[in-house]
């Protein structure tokens, strides 16, 4: 299976929201009985105060993972459900970490185009 960017992270406590990401990311492999779903990119990037990094799953992890919370909540139909998981979870560790799709807007798109000006 081949790896694919999913969730860009934002954060200002690298340590610790790592540490969160990793807890709720391994809940979601024992909860679907998956090894090595995940992974984060090699290397992070410092800026203006922030970290950046990637979070990369397999296909057939994401998927599964879909499937298996559907099962239990049936409004659940897509990965924007996980994503909402996972920012819950750092919000409720009292992270100021911001979690967005892979590709998607910048998650500071607004602060640079003013500082650009």
């Amino acid at each position: 299976m081949t790896w694919a960017p999913i969730f860009e992270i934002a954060s200002q406590d690298f340590d610790s929201d790592l540490k969160s990401l990793k807890t709720v990311f391994s809940q979601f492999e024992k909860q679907i009985h998956f090894e090595d779903g995940y992974r984060f990119s090699k290397e992070a990037e410092f800026a203006m105060g922030w970290w950046f990094y990637t979070v990369y799953i397999k296909m057939g992890f994401i998927k599964k993972l879909v499937e298996y919370n559907h099962t239990i909540d049936p409004k659940i139909k897509d990965e924007q459900a996980i994503l909402k998981i996972v920012q819950n979870y750092l919000k409720s560790q009292k992270s100021k970490a911001r979690v967005k799709f892979h590709g998607e807007k910048p998650l500071f798109a607004g602060y640079w185009s003013w500082l650009l000006r």
